[in-house]
C-alpha cells in the first residue's frame, strides 16, 4: 500500500489541531472530532497541552484514504515551540499549510513557507475559518500570491463566507474556463504544455494537463488551494481528496539498506525511552542491530551499534506493536539508548555514510534559539533533582542547553520566548513536582577572534606546574565556519592529544567576554611531555591557560544575533516605520517603491525584533505585511555585554590554579 507523510503546519491558532481532529473525524478513525478549548483532541496528549490549548509536541496519527496510508504529524504553531516545526520537516513527504481566513497571513506564516520552498517540499494551503465572523477568502487568496510569493491554484469556492452556513463548492476540473486558466499558470513553467496548446488549441489533452498539474505540485512549483471549515467540516472531504489525488506518496525504496531518521524522543512513564523515526529506506526488524549515527556538540561524527528490541507502528488509532517495518513508514522504536533528535538509524554493514543536505537547509531555514535565562529551584535542595530532570528534558529537546553555574547552583537554559519558559516551569511542577523561577532572558551572543594569538607554555619552566608542554595559535575564519582545529606534527600519545583537542573545545565555550568563541581555527602548534611523569589530566589542566592567553593576543568582538526584516508598507507610514526601525538598532538596506506601498529589507538584532514587529500594526494601522529570518551575527554596537562564567576562569592565572589545586 502507497504511504504518504504529511506534515500541519500554520501560525498558532490557525487551527491546525482541529483540522486534523477533523480529518481523523472524516476518515473514521475516531467517533467525534475532539475541541481544543474542552482538551479532547486526540493529538494533544499532553496534560499541558489539553489545559493550555496549545500543541507543544509534535504528534502523530494515522489514517486511510482508500488505497493511501496517510501519517499526518501536528505540529506547534507558536514560535516558541518552532524547533518542533523543524524537527518534523526532516521526515515530511509534503505539507498542508493551514491559514486562517480572519487573521490571514502572518509573520510565522512567511517563515514556514520560506522553509518549505527551501527544502522542496510540495505543498498544500488549506484556508481555514471560512465560516467565522471577518472571514475573507477571495482576499486572503490574493494575499497568498502577493506576499507569499507562490504559484496557486483555487480548487474550490465559498459561498456565505463569514457565517454558520459558509459552504465549499469543489471547482469543476471539466469546466473549460478552469483547465484554460490552469493550463495558462502550467505553461509558465513547462514547455511541453505550450507545445500541447500550440497542437490542441486551448483545450489541451486533459491527461497531459492532469499529469502536469500533478508534476508541478510535487515540485514545489504550483501550490493547490483548498478551503473550508475544520468546526464545521466544510471543504474537509475535497482536502482529502485533493491529498489522494494530487499528493506524490513515499518511494518505495524496500530494497535498500536501512536508512531512517530521528525526529523526536520521548519517555513513557517508567522512564523508558522510545524513539520516533521516518523510514527512508530498507526494513527494520525486531532484535536487529543497527547504526546510530549523528554528531557531537563538537560537529564530529558519532556512530554506536544498539539492538531494536521493539517496534510500534502506527495504523487506523493507537500506536501498536508490530514485528518489522519497511520504508516510508513512521515507527516508535524501543531500545535505542543513544539515540538523539537528528541522528540516523542505519544498516549495521553501512559503512559509507552521505551527509543529509537537506537536513542543512532546514536548519538554516529557522532562527537557532537566541535567549537565555537561570532556572532555580524554589528549594535549593532540589538542584541536583532540577538538573537531572532538565537533562531529560534536553534528551527531548536538543536545543535546551544547559549550562552549570558551579559557585552559585544555578543551571541556565537557551529558550525561543517567554512561553517557553512558562511552558518548562510547568512541566518540572507537573512532571517532577519540582517548582522553579527564572531570571531574565538575555540575548545569547557569541565571540569572534578579530586578528591572531599565539601562546606556549613549556614544560619544567618556573610559570608551568603541569609535566606539559603545549602551544596554541589562534586566528579568525570566515563567518559561519564554527571551529576548526588542527595540530602540526608531534609524537604525543593518542590519549593526550585527544585530552587537548577536547578540552580546548570546552575552554572556547567561555571567550573573554563569557560568550561561545566560534569561527575561528585553532591550531596546536607545539606539544611535549615528559613519560613516566606526564598524564592526561596534565594536558587537560594546561590547555585552558595556553588557549585563553593566546585568544586574549587575538582580542575578540562580541556579536549579537541580527535577522532581516523585509517590509511591505503603505506610503504614508514610511517616516514613521523608518524611525521606529533605527530606534530599535536597525540598519535599512534595501527601499523599493511598488505603487502606493514601500518595500524594506532590513538588519535588526534579534533582541529588538520582537519588539519592533508588536509596533509594526500600529505604526501602519494594520496594513504592514512583513516577514523575518536570521540573518547571522553582527557585532554590538555600544558596550559589549558580559556573561557571568562557570567554573575555574583561566583568564585569572593565580584564581584558575587554585581552584585546579583544589579539584
Amino acid at each position: 500500500m502507497a504511504i504518504i507523510t504529511i506534515g500541519i503546519l500554520a501560525h498558532v491558532d490557525a487551527g491546525k489541531t482541529s483540522l486534523t481532529e477533523r480529518i481523523l473525524f472524516e476518515t473514521g478513525v475516531i467517533p467525534a472530532a475532539g475541541s481544543v478549548n474542552a482538551g479532547t483532541t486526540r493529538t494533544d496528549t499532553l496534560e499541558l497541552e489539553r489545559a493550555r490549548g496549545i500543541t507543544i509536541q509534535s504528534a502523530v496519527v494515522s489514517l486511510r484514504l482508500h488505497g493511501l496510508t496517510v501519517n499526518l504529524i501536528d505540529t506547534p504553531g507558536h514560535v516558541d515551540f518552532v524547533a518542533e516545526v523543524e524537527r518534523s520537516l526532516r521526515v515530511l513527504d509534503a505539507v498542508v499549510l493551514v491559514i486562517s481566513a480572519v487573521e490571514g497571513v502572518q509573520s510565522h506564516t512567511r517563515r514556514l513557507v520560506r522553509a518549505i520552498r527551501a527544502i522542496g517540499l510540495p505543498l498544500v494551503i488549506f484556508i481555514n475559518k471560512v465560516d467565522r465572523p471577518g472571514a475573507r477568502p477571495a482576499a486572503l487568496l490574493d494575499d497568498i500570491c502577493r506576499s507569499l510569493r507562490l504559484r496557486v491554484v483555487p480548487m474550490d469556492s465559498s459561498t456565505g463566507a463569514g457565517t454558520k452556513a459558509a459552504a465549499v463548492i469543489p471547482r469543476d476540473r471539466d469546466d473549460p474556463a478552469w483547465r484554460a486558466a490552469l493550463a495558462d499558470l502550467l505553461a509558465e513553467t513547462d514547455d511541453r504544455v505550450i507545445a500541447a496548446f500550440e497542437r490542441d488549441g486551448r483545450d489541451v489533452d486533459p491527461h497531459v494537463l492532469e499529469a502536469t498539474f500533478r508534476a508541478q505540485i510535487a515540485s514545489g512549483t504550483i501550490v493547490p488551494v483548498f478551503s473550508g471549515s475544520a468546526i464545521t467540516g466544510a471543504g474537509v472531504s475535497g482536502l482529502l481528496a485533493g491529498i489522494e489525488r494530487w499528493l506524490p506518496a513515499a518511494a518505495a525504496c524496500l530494497d535498500d539498506p536501512l536508512d531512517g531518521t530521528v525526529f523526536k524522543v520521548a519517555r513513557r512513564p517508567s522512564g523508558e525511552k522510545i524513539v520516533y523515526a521516518r523510514l527512508f529506506a530498507g526494513t527494520v526488524t525486531v532484535r536487529q542491530r543497527v547504526i546510530v549515527y549523528g554528531r557531537d556538540a563538537a560537529g564530529d561524527p558519532v556512530r554506536g551499534e544498539e539492538r531494536v528490541t521493539g517496534i510500534d507502528g502506527f495504523t487506523a488509532g493507537d500506536p501498536v506493536s508490530i514485528g518489522d517495518a519497511s520504508a516510508g513508514e513512521i515507527v516508535v522504536l524501543h531500545g535505542l539508548r543513544t539515540a538523539r533528535i537528528g541522528d540516523r538509524i542505519l544498516d549495521h554493514a553501512v559503512t559509507d555514510i552521505d551527509e543529509d543536505a537537506r537536513e542543512r537547509e532546514i536548519t538554516a531555514a529557522f532562527t537557532p534559539p537566541t535567549l537565555e535565562s537561570v532556572v532555580r529551584p524554589v528549594d535549593p535542595a532540589q538542584i541536583t533533582p532540577l538538573r537531572e530532570a532538565l537533562e531529560r528534558l534536553a534528551d527531548q529537546d536538543p536545543l535546551i542547553a544547559l549550562r552549570q553555574r558551579d559557585e552559585a547552583g544555578e543551571i541556565a537554559l537557551k529558550l525561543f520566548g517567554e512561553v517557553q519558559k512558562e511552558v518548562i516551569a510547568e512541566t518540572l511542577a507537573r512532571d517532577h513536582g519540582i517548582a522553579v523561577t527564572f531570571g531574565p532572558s538575555q540575548t545569547i551572543c557569541i565571540e569572534r577572534p578579530v586578528s591572531t594569538g599565539e601562546r606556549c607554555e613549556r614544560i619544567f619552566t618556573p610559570e608551568n606546574p603541569f609535566y606539559a608542554t603545549i602551544g596554541f595559535r589562534v586566528e579568525g575564519d570566515r563567518a559561519g565556519s564554527g571551529i576548526r582545529y588542527h595540530r602540526e606534527l608531534g609524537s604525543l600519545p593518542l590519549a593526550f592529544y585527544r585530552a587537548i583537542e577536547e578540552t580546548a573545545r570546552e575552554t572556547l565555550i567561555q571567550g573573554l567576554s563569557g560568550w561561545e568563541v566560534t569561527d575561528c581555527v585553532v591550531t596546536l602548534v607545539e606539544v611535549g611531555f615528559c613519560a613516566p611523569l606526564s598524564t592526561a589530566a596534565d594536558f587537560r589542566k594546561l590547555t585552558p591557560l595556553v588557549l585563553m592567553a593566546a585568544l586574549r593576543d587575538a582580542g575578540t568582538v562580541v556579536c549579537e544575533p541580527v535577522e532581516t526584516l523585509d517590509l511591505d508598507i503603505p506610503e504614508n507610514t514610511f517616516g514613521p516605520v523608518l524611525s521606529a526601525v533605527t530606534s530599535a538598532r536597525g540598519t535599512v538596506h534595501d527601499v523599493a517603491r511598488h505603487g502606493p506601498s514601500y518595500r524594506l529589507t532590513c538588519a535588526v538584532p534579534a533582541a529588538e525584533s520582537g519588539a519592533l514587529e508588536r509596533r509594526l500594526p500600529a505604526l501602519t494601522r494594520g496594513e504592514a505585511s512583513w516577514s523575518s529570518r536570521f540573518m547571522g551575527y553582527a557585532p554590538v554596537t555600544g558596550k559589549s555585554p558580559v556573561r557571568s562564567r562557570t567554573g575555574p576562569d583561566p583568564r585569572n592565572r593565580t584564581h584558575y590554579l587554585a581552584e585546579v589545586a583544589r579539584g
